[in-house]
């Protein structure tokens, strides 16, 4: 199953336009007009404000009138107001039905009717907030921020709470785009407090929510949320509000696999809006129709679907809202093997998820909110301070008519002013100072931060005019020194580290590039210039570091990149580090054609998933035979892709990337279903057999990831294993345990892979809910000659026993060894010398085949010489 990512995107008022993710959307309340004094023009601009979040084109048509009333009375010194309002609801309009483009000029020329200093009115501040919403849905964050800003502080100044509260849940949008989910939802429940019991505003609101719980992983809060909204949407008697929340919860249900349920979410959805295309609404229902017929498999139906989505669409200039529709879009076409559809929607997909990339680690929206943050703490204040000032200028005026003269008077407010002039330069002063020291300055250390290093390459390389080195020196085991160290000392540490480089290096700049990565900028263009300074780096620390009288030895590794964008640099030379200690280097280049093409990895995650739809990836099993009775009674299943373009593709060629990427998740439900249908075969063939499916450590501790396996588990027709490695458990021991109790309650069976091969615990081997260990591999291949291995061998089947638990034997390949095997009590064993994997049919004749004998390896005389056991008189091979 696809499982889509959903962040938030907010497009204009109340709008319910599809986000950056497939069919979810945020939602922002209506903000009120301004009066005007023509009845039948006035009549026409209510009715365009009622129609406008149901129906923007009905809305547009009342616009249309009142623009045309407008056009036929004579000018007055209303006309500019009044076409100010009328531009603003048709750029409003216009942007509800999708098209920000075509909206911003209408808006821009409404603003620009108020006059080049507008006064502070509402009609001026929604204006603002019109031409936010568009710069947001356009990626102009940093103009989104500003106008957002300046229309906030003439809300604030006239007391608008309702129009405060829609403000922020606009930026709490942007926190949703740049991926910061707790911080909107701050805003989120902010905004209905600031303004509580609106019905707009929480429908907004709970919508909105819904949205950011569902990236925060927490489902079952999220579709809450979501059923609120829509209760608000009935009570409203607003039917596309409906049916744009319910787009919503089938698209959440999609990601939780209940595609029944999200099929009739999204029926009743249609059934409300109606499935016209001229509605312009509507593609986005039909992809997320797409989505559910894809996660199906019927990719006729789902490519007939999404071709609706995009219907009259210029796929090169696609907003956020259709970024994961593109991904659904390729998907589709490279299942059906039409590369040259897939090619614009891949092409498409990567503009857009780098703008949403760039959105979430820039810097400047950062600041920008930051900026707006402070600026409503300090009107907050200062509306306080304003308030108390009045009470103060009613006494004095009082004492004032008796003692001072207007001359007096005069000169007072004079030096408040220019006091207030003072204290204005000097707060912004220091707010600036403030904002910039956050952005450029590590908080623990003071060591000047990632963005300063970033700004700091730039500066470097323009000046020089080539490329500049960064050295990032990762601090080994820095995790487990922070514990033992606690936060102040292992900040010390990093200063320390720091001043020791400066004393021993010729750097222009030591900084923080992160927890547990320091950064080094070099003003050379050649990074293999600066290995041998590298190596120099990780000498000097062969002494140990002091901090607090204490003596901590540390250990670094170096990763190095040359160029002329910061951040590019930053990323490099982080990624060469892993390179280093993926070798065993202690420094390295990074090295682009051993990372590889991102780009690629994209599309072999997508080849990947469309591989489980179209048959070109399948489950085989390998049998295990059960020693003592020398029967085939369990099998292990192993995933086998055979890609139509560029054949058999080792499972460790995609695996990792699979993990690395969040795909593994839903390959891995994908096994689990086709081996619970792979069973049912089996056992209306006659073949009660266990079947072991092998289980990601990286979703050992993930509960949505447990609740959705346990609940696929549970329709399998006989015996069923995980096949869990002991390391993975160790990672995060307590929901590990947690989900493997769940399992192991259900009757699965937990089996402990590749045992031996990291560091086992007893501590955690002896709570573990499991019933079988597997040794490795490593342990079996060499133990007939090897007396170390056998010893290691037995003593492992014996602590097996001790625990409870059945040991198997992988890896067996000669005759030999499945004897020893069977003589030290192993109670399994698999291998190449019983049988490789197979596909089902396969494994099915061969479990006939061998149904009526019984396996019993005997140990030779020459062996158990070699061996120390005993030689039995006539001893033959059987």
């Amino acid at each position: 199953m696809i499982i889509w990512r959903l962040p938030a995107s907010a497009l204009s008022a109340l709008v319910l336009l599809a986000s950056p993710a497939a069919a979810v959307q945020t939602l922002e309340p209506e903000i009120e007009t301004a009066s005007v004094e023509l009845i039948t023009f006035d009549s026409e601009i209510a009715a365009a404000r009622a129609n406008m979040m149901a129906n923007p084109n009905l809305a547009l048509s009342h616009i249309a009138t009142a623009e045309a009333l407008l056009a036929a009375r004579p000018p007055s010194s209303e006309s500019d107001l009044d076409l100010a309002t009328v531009g603003w609801l048709h750029a409003e309009a216009v942007t509800r039905l999708g098209r920000p483009i075509e909206a911003r000029p209408i808006a821009q020329q409404a603003l620009e009717r108020l006059g080049p200093d507008p006064a502070p009115t509402k009609l001026f501040a929604d204006i603002l907030v019109s031409l936010g919403r568009i710069d947001k849905v356009t990626s102009e964050y940093g103009r989104a921020f500003e106008n957002y800003q300046r229309a906030y502080q003439v809300y604030r100044a006239i007391g608008d709470t309702r129009s405060e509260s829609i403000v922020l849940q606009s930026i709490g949008s942007i926190y949703n785009d740049a991926h910061r989910y707790r911080r909107a939802e701050s805003y989120y429940i902010d905004a209905m407090n600031r303004h509580p019991g609106d019905p707009a505003l929480d429908l907004s609101a709970n919508n909105n929510l819904g949205n950011t719980y569902r990236e925060l992983g927490q489902y079952r809060v999220s579709l809450e949320h979501f059923e609120r909204a829509r209760r608000l949407a009935q009570d409203m008697g607003s039917s596309t509000l409906q049916a744009r929340i319910l787009n919503n919860t089938a698209s959440l249900q999609v990601a939780l696999g209940e595609l029944e349920a999200a099929s009739g979410t999204i029926d009743e959805a249609f059934a409300i809006i109606g499935d016209s295309t001229s509605n312009e609404w509507s593609r986005f229902l039909w992809g997320t129709r797409a989505q559910i017929s894809y996660e199906r498999g019927d990719l006729q139906r789902a490519r007939e679907e999404i071709a609706h989505t995009f219907d009259g669409v210029s796929l090169s200039d696609t907003t956020q809202s259709f970024r994961e529709f593109h991904a659904t879009a390729a998907a589709i076409y490279q299942a059906l093997t039409l590369w040259s559809e897939a090619v614009p929607h891949l092409h498409a997909f990567k503009r857009l998820d780098d703008e949403a990339r760039e959105v979430a680690a820039s810097a400047n929206t950062s600041l920008l909110a930051a900026q707006f943050d402070y600026a409503e703490q300090n009107m907050r204040i200062e509306q306080l301070r304003l308030e108390g000032s009045q009470q103060d200028l009613q006494l004095a005026n009082s004492q004032a008519r008796q003692r001072l003269t207007g001359v007096s008077a005069m000169l007072v407010c004079a030096l408040v002013v220019l006091l207030l002039i003072y204290v204005r330069h000097r707060t912004s002063r220091e707010r600036q100072l403030v904002l910039e020291k956050a952005l450029y300055e590590d908080i623990e250390t003071g060591l000047p931060s990632r963005p300063a290093v970033e700004r700091a390459i730039a500066g470097l390389a323009m000046d020089a005019g080539h490329p500049v080195t960064l050295i990032a020196l990762g601090i080994e085991r820095f995790k487990h020194l922070k514990i033992a160290l606690g936060f102040a000392r292992s900040a010390q540490l990093k200063l320390a580290m720091a001043e020791r480089i400066r004393a021993n290096l010729g750097a222009e700049m030591v900084a923080s590039l992160g927890p547990d990565t320091l950064g080094i900028v070099i003003a050379v263009s050649d990074a293999n210039a600066v290995l041998p300074a590298a190596e120099r780096i990780r000498r000097c620390f062969n002494n140990p570091v002091t901090v607090d009288g204490v003596d901590i030895d540390v250990a670094v590794t170096a990763g190095l990149y040359a160029g002329t964008v910061g951040e590019d640099c930053v990323k490099n030379a982080i990624i060469a580090v892993d390179q280093a200690r993926e070798t065993s280097s202690t420094a390295a280049i990074f090295d682009a054609v051993r990372f590889g093409d991102p780009d690629q990895n994209l599309t072999l995650m997508s080849r990947m998933i469309a591989a489980t739809r179209n048959g070109d990836m399948a489950m085989q099993y390998q049998p295990k035979l059960h020693l003592a009775s020398g029967r085939y009674h369990a099998a292990e299943a192993l995933c086998r892709w055979t890609d139509s373009d560029h054949g058999p593709r080792a499972p460790d060629t995609f695996i990792p990337l699979a993990e690395e990427t969040g795909h593994i998740r839903e390959f891995t439900l994908w096994s689990i279903e086709q081996v619970v249908r792979d069973q049912e075969i089996l056992r209306k063939a006659g073949h009660d057999i266990s079947l072991a499916v092998n289980i990601s450590g990286s979703l050992i501790s993930d509960p949505d990831f447990a609740t959705l396996a346990l609940r696929i588990a549970s329709r399998r027709a006989g015996r069923i294993s995980f096949e869990v490695t002991e390391t993975a458990a160790m990672q995060n021991p307590e929901r590990a345990l947690e989900n493997l109790g769940k399992w192991a309650a259900a009757g699965i069976k937990l089996a402990i892979d590749d045992y031996g091969s990291g560091l086992s615990s007893l501590a955690y081997l002896k709570t573990l809910p499991s019933h079988e260990l597997k040794l490795d591999r490593a342990f079996v291949t060499d133990m007939a000659s090897s007396q170390r291995d056998r010893m290691l061998v037995k003593s492992t089947s014996d602590l097996a026993h001790g625990l409870g638990l059945e040991m198997t034997a992988e890896g067996v390949e000669t005759l030999d060894s499945l004897a020893l095997l069977k003589l030290m009590g192993c109670d399994w064993a698999q291998g190449y010398v019983l049988a490789k994997a197979m596909p089902l049919p396969a494994l099915i004749t061969f479990l006939e085949a061998n149904a009526d004998k019984v396996v019993s390896p005997e140990i030779t005389d020459e062996v158990r010489s070699q061996t120390g056991y005993p030689a039995a008189r006539g001893t033959t091979r059987g």
